[in-house]
């Protein structure tokens, strides 16, 4: 162990120089601080604002460019595997398959009133055979203001069609003719069809029945065409409230024919364009509203009221709207409606029943009849096969004549805007 030496205690303590305190800084130091971090965080927001942006963009940009060239040639490794055979082949089959139920219509009308041995060709369309029991599903706008109409088969046989009812809203008409030996267009699901989809258009473009033309749906959907911006809509009369639009080409004499799928399935009802010929764009109502309205059409159809078949006028309003000499006023009955013109021609069962144009009804059942609208409402709560017994007159004499009625069409009433 060390021993502590004494004199150690003697020794002087070293002094230190005293510390001198730091004065504060000053206000104008603290000012350029405070400014100098101001300006670097605006300096930074600044290149956040207007170089990243660009920056993502185009990193995203790069990316989607990448997608698209590997698309593009994944694409163009599988096209050189695809044989346009496999979609030629398609096209053919679906035409095969569709065009034995595409029907052609004429609709006619007499040449001048009262003339039933002369007709010309008032308008025609397409149809479909959705029933081989012979009915018919077409446009309600192709037969306007018919007379007659005439359906043209596949197989080049021809028949006259009665109305069973129509949809006037939806512009949908169901036709009947005797049972059919050709086969009928199967049902397809209008829900299940996406937009792009392969479609088919089967008809009579200005006559020529049995024309088929491939496209695609270009969007489903559409609503009333009446406010299509396009100045010249072609025959948008009812109100569509749900269209499949097509790029099919579908003219003047396609309305009423099916579009169809890749299947040769019924999808939609081809309807409208827009303009008076095709401009690449088309419409059709779709094959689950027609079953809709054709089911029901076909409910209704069993119990029909009854139908003369006849265009009427009452006699009071004909003489003052025509005229007459006071003696040939004279020789009219006092009351009644005169029978102008026959509906349906060989379907009009007051035509059938011997009755002729100029003929006045004065009774029905018993009933005096003074204005069309009795007459008709009489009709109306009679049912369809019944007989009528009519009072009439003649060349100035009274006779009794009987009458079985027709079945009337069928007219569903709809809201204007579903």
């Amino acid at each position: 162990m060390s021993v502590e030496d004494p004199s150690d205690y003697d020794r002087p303590i070293p002094s230190y120089p005293p510390q001198r305190l730091q004065p504060p800084a000053s206000v104008a130091t603290v000012l350029v601080s405070t400014f100098t971090s101001l300006g670097i965080v605006m300096v930074l927001l600044l290149m956040v604002r207007w170089v990243l942006p660009p920056l993502l963009e185009s990193s995203r940009y790069s990316w989607y460019r990448g997608q698209l060239r590997a698309e593009h040639e994944a694409a163009g490794e599988q096209l050189r595997n695809v044989s346009l055979d496999g979609l030629s082949r398609v096209s053919e089959l679906v035409s095969q398959r569709v065009t034995p139920s595409v029907v052609h219509i004429d609709v006619k009308q007499s040449t001048e009133e009262n003339a039933l041995s002369n007709f010309k060709s008032d308008g025609q369309g397409s149809g479909v055979i959705v029933d081989s029991e012979g009915y018919i599903l077409t446009n309600n706008h192709v037969l306007e203001d018919a007379l007659l109409i005439e359906i043209r088969f596949s197989d080049d046989s021809r028949r006259e069609a009665r109305i069973v009812g129509i949809d006037e809203a939806r512009d949908l008409a169901v036709l009947k003719v005797d049972k059919i030996e050709l086969p009928n267009i199967a049902w397809g699901n209008s829900d299940t069809m996406i937009v792009g989809a392969p479609v088919w258009a089967v008809g009579s473009p200005f006559g020529l029945h049995g024309s088929i033309t491939f496209g695609i749906i270009s969007s489903k959907h559409r609503g009333d065409l009446s406010e299509s911006s396009y100045q010249y809509t072609n025959r948008i009369k009812s109100q569509y409230s749900d269209l499949i639009q097509s790029d099919v080409a579908v003219n003047p004499g396609n309305s009423g024919g099916p579009l169809v799928n890749g299947q040769g399935q019924l999808i939609g009802i081809n309807t409208a364009i827009l303009g008076e010929w095709y401009r690449g764009v088309s419409f059709s109502i779709p094959s689950n509203l027609v079953k809709q309205i054709y089911d029901e059409i076909r409910d209704k159809s069993k119990t029909p009221p009854g139908w003369l078949g006849v265009k009427l006028e009452t006699i009071a309003k004909s003489i003052i709207d025509r005229e007459e000499a006071a003696d040939e006023v004279e020789q009219q009955p006092a009351q009644g409606v005169r029978i102008v013109d026959f509906v349906g021609l060989e379907h009009s069962p007051a035509r059938r029943g011997g009755m002729k144009i100029g003929d006045v009804i004065v009774s029905f059942n018993g009933q005096p009849i003074d204005d069309q609208r009795k007459l008709i409402a009489f009709i109306g709560k009679t049912a369809a096969g019944a007989k009528a017994k009519l009072e009439i007159m003649r060349d100035g004499s009274r006779k009794q004549i009987e009458i079985e009625l027709g079945p009337r069409s069928v007219r569903l009433q709809v809201p204007t805007k579903p």
